[in-house]
């Protein structure tokens, strides 16, 4: 409002038109399907009436449901719910949550528009106010919340009971909020909508989503063609240009791990693949991936040894999927800790083996890349009570091993160093729950080897393959179900994802 300048009541207008208008592009709105909007006192509650007019002015049966309970109103929440009245018609109307509270209404099919609180919630909704919260989640199937969903604080976790509207979609003004992005909090934001009503914004802010110390980014459709240049092609190019990747995978009893991870390397688009394994892997491998090279360990069932230093070319190197955690295997990855100082990939049992011996962290290449679950990460640096540790811990561990962690889950975080200190951390938008089935992280595991032998930047290829290993398991899912996805499907659908990366820009 200062740096445009705008009026309260303007920004107001201009938000209550942005959103209407994506509510209208999303929803069928009819006479069978009205639009009942709950407006606090404040300026979320202006935000409702501004939507109530509008919605109102298009023919849309309307009705407000005031959720003041005798507190003072704003200035321009009176100003619009005037506006709304002098157009209001006979399928049209206003009044007070209190007549509606008791009443056992069908409100089957209209649409629930949540203006209660927004962004400046500091202390959990009790009394009245509460009771509207309640109502709406138990009377409505559709519910869009204003900005925020009524009762959730955008920087603090929500309280364990708290009360808070079940939105299932959230339309929120100009930027992304940080607690949106919390797997605890998925269940009241729904899908979440960025809705650009012109701020504009602070120089101390540009380009960046500050929280704390640590700068946040959103990887989805439009952040992740900045990194897309990385995987051009020359005309020229032949399959020495494209990086020779080793993978020291599987083991006896999970000789699947290797398979998979070596097949999303391929896919990933490493010019060559040497996958080092067990003997009965590498019988099965070359019917499986005729295209990998083999080196096959002395040990049948566990990988213990591995003459790296004979491969020619070597650009990228990950170790962890299927190995297993016996002693001749730990004694491979403290030999490989000790003798390769270029980026390395640790994933599955590498990362079990290193949070049983955290000595081994000290030994971390720098810029090498993590790749562990919460319960992994959290044999590494700790147990964490609530979303927010596990952020804090995250941010600590890569700060001081100066290394890249993706940790896995629903919308995955790449975090990223800096020398300096106080580490960069990519928020990944793609991905879905049937992605989480046995062989999914092998398949994110071998994609990452691809890129990081293709582009030979560990930091920009884990956000590339977080991203587009997610995107692939979002199209596997438009021929899949969420039960019935396997990770096979993820690597199916890779090329497909890869291209519609490319294609949107």
């Amino acid at each position: 409002m200062e740096r445009e300048p705008i009026s309260s009541i303007d920004l107001m207008e201009r938000a209550g038109t942005v959103f209407t208008q994506k509510l209208l592009h999303d929803f069928t709105l009819t006479g069978n399907t009205p639009a009942v909007i709950f407006c606090g006192p404040g300026n979320n509650g202006g935000d409702g009436l501004v939507i109530a007019r509008l919605l109102a002015q298009k023919g849309i049966p309307t009705e407000v449901v005031l959720c003041t309970f005798g507190k003072k109103t704003t200035e321009e929440f009176d100003t619009n719910l005037q506006r709304f009245k002098e157009i209001e018609s006979e399928t049209d109307k206003v009044r007070p949550f209190e007549e509606i509270s008791g009443l056992c209404s069908d409100y089957s099919r209209a649409l629930c528009i949540d203006a209660i609180f927004g962004i400046g919630l500091a202390r959990p909704i009790e009394g009245e106010f509460a009771e509207a919260i309640h109502y709406i989640n138990e009377n409505f199937d559709t519910v869009v919340a204003v900005d925020t969903p009524s009762g959730m604080f955008i920087d603090t976790p929500l309280p364990y009971g708290a009360a808070c509207v079940k939105a299932t979609d959230t339309y929120t003004f100009q930027f992304p909020k940080w607690e949106f992005l919390r797997p605890a909090n998925r269940a009241f934001v729904g899908e979440v909508s960025v809705l650009d009503i012109g701020l504009m914004t602070p120089p101390s802010a540009e380009g960046t989503k500050s929280i704390g110390e640590e700068d946040v980014k959103i990887i989805n459709n439009e952040t992740i063609i900045d990194y897309l240049p990385l995987l051009e092609v020359s005309p020229n190019a032949h399959k020495g240009t494209f990086g020779h990747a080793l993978l020291l995978a599987g083991s006896q009893r999970m000789p699947g791990a290797a398979i998979m991870s070596a097949t999303a390397a391929l896919r990933g688009g490493c010019g060559k693949l040497t996958v080092h394994t067990t003997s009965n892997v590498a019988l099965a491998l070359p019917i499986a991936l005729p295209e990998a090279i083999i080196s096959t360990d002395v040990n049948e069932e566990a990988i213990s040894c591995c003459h790296w230093e004979d491969i020619d070319g070597l650009n990228a190197v990950a170790i962890g999927p299927g190995i297993g955690q016996s002693q001749k295997t730990k004694g491979l990855l403290k030999a490989l800790l000790s003798e390769i100082r270029s980026p390395v990939i640790f994933d599955a049992d590498a990362l079990n083996l290193l949070a049983a011996d955290k000595t081994l962290l000290a030994y971390l290449p720098p810029r090498s890349v993590l790749t562990p679950h919460q319960k992994e990460f959290e044999r590494l640096a700790g147990a964490c009570a609530t979303d927010t540790e596990r952020v804090l811990k995250l941010r600590n561990f890569v700060d001081k091993h100066q290394v890249t962690v993706i940790l896995k889950g629903h919308n995955s975080i790449v975090a990223i160093p800096r020398r300096e200190g106080s580490c960069r951390l990519f928020i990944v938008s793609t991905g879905n729950p049937g992605m989480a089935t046995a062989g999914s992280g092998d398949v994110l595991t071998g994609l990452l080897l691809g890129l990081m032998a293709r582009t030979q930047r560990p930091e920009a290829a884990a956000i590339i393959a977080t991203y587009i290993h997610g995107l692939a398991g979002d199209i596997a899912l438009e021929s899949e179900s969420v039960e019935s996805l396997i990770a096979t499907d993820i690597i199916k659908n890779m090329g497909k994802a890869f291209n519609k990366a490319k294609i949107t820009h």
